[in-house]
C-alpha cells in the first residue's frame, strides 16, 4: 500500500516523474549565441588584462570565471548575487560552451571577488578600462558622431552601505540611496558612469563628469548635441559648454520663478493636436548668471493626451486653463532651431529612459550592491559599460539589425531560454537545442553564422592600463 502511494506521488496524469544527471540547461540560447560571441571577440583575454583584481592564493580559480558568472547572472535576470543559482542547473553545458573548467556556485565567491576593489584607485582603473571598452564598441559599430546624453539617477538602498545617504529620492522618500551619473550616446551605448553618495547635489561633479566623458570619446568623435536631464541645470556647466562651442538642450526644473515665467507666456504655437510650444528669455538673479538664456516650453493637454509627460504648474493649478495641461521646460543655446525643433530634437532623449530602464530591470544595475562604495561602483560599471554594451552591440548588429531594438528581458524570452543538452558526437562535444520551430532554428543558425565572421578582437580596440 505504501509502495503504491509512493509511485502515485511521482506521477502527473500518466507521466512518471524521474530525475536525470544528464547535462541539460534551460539557457541553451546563452550557451550557444552569447558563448560564441564572447569566444569570437576574445572577451576572456580582455577581462584578464583589464579587470584590476589579482588573485594571490594558490587556490585561486582566476578572474574570468567570476566575471563570467556575474554576466550570466545578469543575462538570466538576476538582481542579487544569490541569483547565480538560476543558471546553476546544467552548469556542465555552460562550462563546456564558455570554455571554463569551473564556475562559482555560491554568492560569497562573487561578493568576496568584487570587494577586492575596495579603493578609489582600483575603481578608477576599472572605470578607465570600461570607458575604453565602451568607446571601442561604438567605433566597431561605425558610430563617429552622435548626441551625448547625461542623466542623474537615484538607486534606492535598503541597508547601511557606504555612501547610502538620505537625499533626493522622489519614489522612496526618506530612504537611503546612491545618486549615480551616467552618460549615454543617442545610439544607446553607455559610455560613462560614476557612483555618488545619496546626499550629493543633483549637479555635483557634473562638469568633471562631462570632461572625463569627452576625453574618453576622443577627439575624432563628433558631438552633435549635449542633451541632459534637470540634474545638469547648473549655470557653470552651461557656461563651459558655451565656451567650448557645444550646442545643448537641458531640461529645466519646475521651480517657482520658472513656473511664473511660463504662466506669463501669452503666445503659444500649435504643433500637433493638444500640443503647443512657446519660448522666452530668462536670467536668474544669482550673480553667476551673466546673461539671459533661451527657454522653450511645451504644454500638452491631458484630455487629448492622457499619457503626456511633464508636470503641472502647482503654483497656478487652481486657475482656469492651467490644470488641464502638463508642461515641459528646456534651456538651450541653439538659436538655429525653432521652438518646435528644439522640442523634437530633445524628444528622442526618451530612448535614454528606455536604456536606463533596461539597465535597472534587465541587468540589475541598481540592485547589485555591497557594503563597500567602490566595490558597488565596480559592479555598476561592469553591468552598464561592459555587459550592457556587449549585448547592445550584439542586438544592433546581429539579433535585430535595422529593426527596433529589443530589451534584454525580451531577448531572454525569445532567444536565451532554450532547453539544451550537452552530448557527444564522436570526439566532439555537441549542445543539442530543443527547438522545433523552424523559423527559430533558422534565426539561431543565422546568428551563429553572423558572429563567426566577426573579424575584430576586443584587445585591438581597448587601451591597455
Amino acid at each position: 500500500m505504501n509502495h503504491t502511494e509512493c509511485r502515485r506521488s511521482r506521477q502527473v496524469g500518466q507521466v512518471a516523474i524521474e530525475f536525470t544527471n544528464k547535462p541539460i540547461t534551460a539557457w541553451g540560447g546563452i550557451a550557444s549565441v552569447v558563448a560564441k560571441f564572447l569566444e569570437q571577440i576574445e572577451f576572456r583575454s580582455w577581462v584578464e588584462l583589464h579587470v584590476p583584481i589579482r588573485e594571490r592564493s594558490n587556490n585561486g580559480r582566476g578572474v574570468y570565471p567570476k566575471v563570467l558568472a556575474q554576466f550570466l547572472t545578469a543575462l538570466v535576470g538576476g538582481t542579487r548575487f544569490a541569483h547565480l543559482s538560476w543558471w546553476g542547473h546544467g552548469v556542465e553545458a555552460i562550462k563546456e560552451t564558455f570554455g571554463v573548467s569551473w564556475l562559482p556556485g555560491a554568492q560569497s565567491v562573487l561578493t568576496r571577488f568584487w570587494n577586492k576593489i575596495g579603493t578609489q584607485r582600483l575603481s578608477e582603473r576599472l572605470g578607465e578600462a570600461a570607458r575604453s571598452f565602451a568607446v571601442g564598441m561604438t567605433r566597431r559599430d561605425g558610430i563617429e558622431e552622435d548626441d551625448v546624453n547625461f542623466d542623474s539617477s537615484v538607486f534606492t538602498r535598503y541597508g547601511m552601505q557606504e555612501g547610502a545617504r538620505r537625499g533626493y529620492n522622489p519614489k522612496k522618500r526618506g530612504r537611503r540611496s546612491h545618486h549615480p551619473l551616467m552618460a549615454f550616446l543617442g545610439s544607446g551605448y553607455v559610455v560613462n558612469l560614476w557612483n555618488r553618495s545619496g546626499d550629493a547635489g543633483t549637479g555635483q561633479g557634473a562638469l568633471d563628469f562631462f570632461r572625463q566623458t569627452l576625453l574618453a570619446l576622443g577627439e575624432q568623435f563628433r558631438v552633435r548635441r549635449v542633451l541632459c536631464d534637470s540634474g545638469f541645470y547648473e549655470v557653470e556647466f552651461m557656461k563651459h559648454l558655451e565656451r567650448q562651442g557645444f550646442r545643448y538642450i537641458i531640461a529645466a526644473p519646475m521651480m517657482g520663478i520658472l513656473q511664473w515665467m511660463i504662466y506669463r507666456v501669452t503666445q503659444w504655437y500649435r504643433v500637433d493636436d493638444g500640443i503647443d510650444v512657446a519660448e522666452f528669455e530668462f536670467q536668474h538673479r544669482d550673480r553667476k548668471w551673466d546673461r539671459p538664456r533661451r527657454y522653450v516650453v511645451v504644454r500638452q493637454q491631458v484630455s487629448r493626451r492622457p499619457k503626456a509627460p511633464g508636470k503641472q504648474l502647482v503654483l497656478f493649478q487652481e486657475l482656469d486653463g492651467i490644470a488641464e495641461y502638463r508642461f515641459s521646460l528646456m534651456v538651450t543655446n541653439d538659436t538655429e532651431l525653432s521652438p518646435e525643433e528644439v522640442w523634437r530634437t530633445y524628444r528622442p532623449r526618451a530612448n535614454v529612459e528606455n536604456v536606463l530602464k533596461d539597465l535597472i530591470e534587465g541587468y540589475g544595475t541598481a540592485a547589485f550592491n555591497m557594503h563597500s562604495f567602490w566595490a558597488t561602483e565596480a559592479v555598476m560599471v561592469m553591468n552598464a559599460l561592459v555587459f550592457h554594451n556587449l549585448v547592445h552591440y550584439l542586438n544592433r548588429t546581429v539579433l535585430n539589425p535595422n529593426r527596433p531594438l529589443a530589451q534584454l528581458k525580451t531577448l531572454r524570452s525569445k532567444y536565451f531560454i532554450l532547453p539544451g543538452q550537452l552530448g557527444r558526437s564522436g570526439r566532439r562535444s555537441v549542445l543539442r537545442l530543443a527547438v522545433r520551430d523552424r523559423s527559430v532554428r533558422a534565426k539561431l543558425d543565422y546568428f551563429l553564422a553572423r558572429i563567426s565572421v566577426l573579424s575584430w578582437k576586443l584587445n585591438c580596440i581597448a587601451v591597455r592600463i
